[in-house]
This record gives structure tokens, sequence and C-alpha cells, in this order.
């Protein structure tokens, strides 16, 4: 299957040069990270499901919150996330799914930035 890594750091790489995040981590086969002070992003390629998910993670030292992008969107209003593509059972698929999620995710960040913690559930 084409290679998931260089996908997303394709796909992704507006989050360093217009964002500031740092990344992309792809130290771990699968997953490929970003990030900005408390924020996290991982995109992990989950193979047996066949599936693309990016997801959240925000740690203001007291507390661990993480989630999927595709619920935060649903609660910050910013875009469908019935429209955000998962799907990764060919390389074509994969690609789709990866552009999908990294257009989402270039609206939701400046959600998050202006206090987006509150849209993610604490890790019990």
């Amino acid at each position: 299957m084409g290679d998931f890594s260089e996908c997303v750091v394709a796909r992704f790489q507006f989050l360093v040069d217009d964002l500031g995040f740092t990344g992309a981590d792809t130290s771990h086969d699968g997953f490929v990270g970003y990030s900005d002070g408390p924020w996290a992003v991982w995109v992990v390629h989950e193979r047996r499901g066949d599936a693309v998910e990016t997801n959240l993670r925000y740690d203001d030292v007291v507390q661990v919150y993480r989630a999927p992008m595709r619920a935060v969107l649903d609660l910050a209003r910013v875009g469908d996330p019935d429209r955000i593509r998962i799907a990764a059972r060919t390389p074509s698929e994969m690609q789709a799914s990866v552009e999908s999620q990294a257009a989402a995710l270039r609206l939701l960040v400046p959600v998050l930035r202006a206090g987006g913690k509150g849209l993610i559930e604490p890790v019990a």
C-alpha cells in the first residue's frame, strides 16, 4: 500500500509551515505526530480496520484530554464529520482519507487554539 507516512507528512505540512507545530514524528510505524505546546495531533493508520484516523490530544499537566478529530469537529461545528473520509483499503482511499482529514484539521486548529480544550473529554 502507498507510503502512509509520506502521504501524511505531505498533506499535514501546513501544521508546521503555517501554524508552528513541530513534527512530523514518524518514529512509530503507522503513526505520524505533530505537537504545539499542550496540543498534539496523531494521524494513525489502523491496518486491521483499513482506516485512517486523526486524533487530538491536549495535556495541561494536570489532566490529559483525547478525542478523535471527527468527534471534535461535530462539537466545534466547523465541519461535517460525516464528510470526513476514513477508508484505507487501497492506496487511493488512504490518500483521499488523509487529504480529507488534513482539510478538516486546517479548519479546526484555530478553534482549538481559542479554547478548544473544552471540546475534548478527559482521559480517565
